[in-house]
């Protein structure tokens, strides 16, 4: 996502704000740049189940890496695996 107008994706999404963070820094040490958005649905620091809900978002150039990087953290137990995934690089809409 260096070009501020290159397309994004949603990649995946999690429900917990520390795997979000592993993601984000995961990433970033393949040099794919990604942004998290919190989608949690609470006035306060603490959320439940599906209201805590946040994505992934990366440049529609980097999606398959990304996708491959998560895989192999999820296949190693870096990543818990409880998430979703949202978009399927390449696959038309």
């Amino acid at each position: 996502m260096n070009n501020p107008m290159e397309p994004v994706i949603e990649l995946y999404k999690t429900y917990d704000p520390l795997e979000a963070g592993r993601i984000a820094d995961l990433l970033g040490e393949h040099a794919i740049a990604c942004s998290i958005r919190d989608l949690t649905m609470s006035p306060y620091p603490l959320t439940i189940g599906r209201f805590g809900e946040r994505r992934v978002t990366v440049s529609v150039s980097d999606a398959a890496e990304a996708r491959r990087v998560l895989e192999d953290a999820i296949r190693d137990g870096y990543l818990s695996g409880e998430g979703a995934w949202i978009a399927t690089p390449g696959a038309s809409s």
